[in-house]
């Protein structure tokens, strides 16, 4: 197999750069990318379906001379269906599924010439934020395998860091890319609502909560793929945001200015805040400070952790009884609690038993927490908080336990005695402990904001630890300029985990 050793040395752009030059062929970049996947795979399980026929058919193909064209990436087993490829979301639910069609998001990578290698892995549903199911098992954090990558882009995450392709497609309902992008010390972004398109078999994700796009090295590469997804809408989306003057990949080259930074290490989910974590955004503001821009800490004006708490919870078991739903109304048969994991078929049982109240009352917490934190950009540029609340956790802490698993199987799924869920508040409790763990994500969801996890900061036991930034909807610029100007001054791209 032809395989350049300089190849992880390469962003994206880099590589289409050797292709477009000649130097090197797009398919010498693919065969470079799949024999690092075979060497790296065994320890990660970052990558669950190869996809080498359907990268040989695209090589047959001309790339285009667009900025990435020849680059090889991964794409996320959740919701970018490829035609002709199974589609299985991580979850036995969707046995036997094949994509009719690409998606749209998955066609307008094709027209920007990148080259499919993968599918990563992603816990089920993308429900977690950490890569473990029953369906792929658990995937690894590179830094230190007995480590979760987070999730549930924790595959993508995992792939990038660990250098088998310095692109991966994830998607952020409420952490998604900014958590895996933390524990495996890589650049992720995650749009404004209404960036990257939906369709063309949905119009939004969770109530508007998900937004697709990447996990990269390099901030140029995020900034470059950010152009592929701004284009006019598909039709039939929820949400649009026009596209900018001028391409990202072009904008961003310019220096931010003098930013008005606030900043807050109080979690807005709750919580406590571990001291690697504070370490990390102290470090980011020093150096912010350093490049001239105004920091100030602040009080966010934004609802207590309980609402936010109660408002994830009635929308992702809400979300989880509609698909249930929708799956019987397509196939004619209703599903099983053995096509799920004991979590999300209790999630689903449980979002049955919400009223239609409460999901109108959480549609509305999320736009009152949009219109909260447009008011708060009136007076500064970004927000800097932790990514998250904890470093990276061992892999099976954050689940469910074996005996909760069992318990929830047997009394929701066997027996279906849902009447049990009016009194236990087993459910309510794991959220919040999941919440509180997580700490900040989930806001910037719920308010529509862009927000990015830069990684600034590696803690003693050598486990890198991101920063959040977030700015105004709509103002993906701000960020990455800001993080093109950190990448310059403290550069992280060529920071390797050890080699399995």
């Amino acid at each position: 197999m032809i395989c350049f050793k300089e190849y992880e040395d390469y962003d994206g752009i880099g590589l289409a750069q050797l292709i477009a030059s000649g130097e090197i062929a797009a398919s010498e970049a693919t065969a470079a990318a799949q024999a690092r996947l075979e060497r790296w795979n065994p320890a990660l399980n970052a990558v669950c379906l190869p996809l080498p026929e359907q990268a040989q058919a695209q090589l047959a193909q001309p790339q285009g001379g667009g900025p990435l064209a020849g680059s090889p990436v991964l794409i996320k087993d959740l919701l970018a269906d490829i035609a002709g490829v199974p589609t299985r979301n991580g979850s036995r639910l969707f046995d036997g599924y094949v994509a009719p069609r690409d998606a749209e998001i998955i066609r307008r990578y094709r027209q920007g010439g990148l080259i499919f290698i993968g599918k990563t892995t992603t816990p089920e549903l993308g429900l977690c934020p950490y890569t473990e199911s029953e369906v792929y098992g658990a995937s690894r954090n590179p830094w230190n395998l007995a480590l979760t990558p987070g999730g549930s882009s924790g595959g993508s995450a995992a792939a990038v860091a660990a250098g088998i392709v310095p692109i991966a497609h994830g998607g952020d309902g409420g952490g998604s890319i900014r958590i895996p992008a933390s524990n495996c010390g890589v650049f992720g972004l995650k749009p404004s609502r209404g960036r990257s398109p939906a369709g063309p078999d949905y119009s939004e994700g969770w109530q508007g909560l998900v937004c697709q796009h990447a996990l990269t090295r390099s901030v140029r590469d995020s900034a470059a793929m950010l152009d592929l997804l701004a284009g006019k809408p598909s039709g039939g989306e929820a949400y649009y945001w026009p596209a900018p003057e001028q391409d990202f990949l072009g904008a961003h080259q310019r220096e931010p200015g003098k930013l008005r930074i606030a900043w807050t290490k109080r979690p807005i989910l709750g919580g406590a805040l571990h001291a690697d974590c504070a370490a990390a955004l102290d470090g980011a503001l020093a150096l912010l400070a350093g490049l001239g821009h105004e920091v100030e800490e602040v009080q966010l004006p934004l609802a207590p952790p309980e609402d936010y708490q109660r408002a994830m919870l009635v929308l992702i078991c809400a979300e989880m009884a509609g698909l249930l739903r929708d799956i019987e109304r397509q196939t004619g048969t209703a599903a099983r609690y053995s096509q799920l994991e004991p979590a999300s078929w209790a999630l689903a049982r449980y979002g049955e038993r919400l009223s239609a109240g409460e999901l109108a009352w959480a549609r509305g917490f999320i736009w009152s927490q949009t219109r909260t934190m447009d008011a708060f950009h009136q007076g500064y540029d970004v927000l800097a908080t932790p990514a998250l609340n904890q470093p990276p956790a061992p892999i099976g802490s954050l689940g469910p336990s074996p005996a909760e698993a069992t318990l929830s199987r047997w009394v929701l799924g066997k027996l279906g005695w849902d009447w049990t869920l009016r009194f236990g508040q087993l459910i309510p409790e794991t959220s919040r402990r999941m919440m509180e763990y997580l700490g900040w994500t989930i806001p910037f969801n719920m308010s529509g904001q862009p927000a990015m996890s830069v990684p600034l900061h590696w803690n003693a036991a050598g486990l890198p630890i991101g920063v959040q930034f977030v700015a105004r909807c709509g103002d993906e610029l701000t960020l990455l300029r800001l993080a093109r100007q950190l990448e310059q001054a403290q550069p992280w791209a060529q920071r390797r985990p050890p080699a399995p």
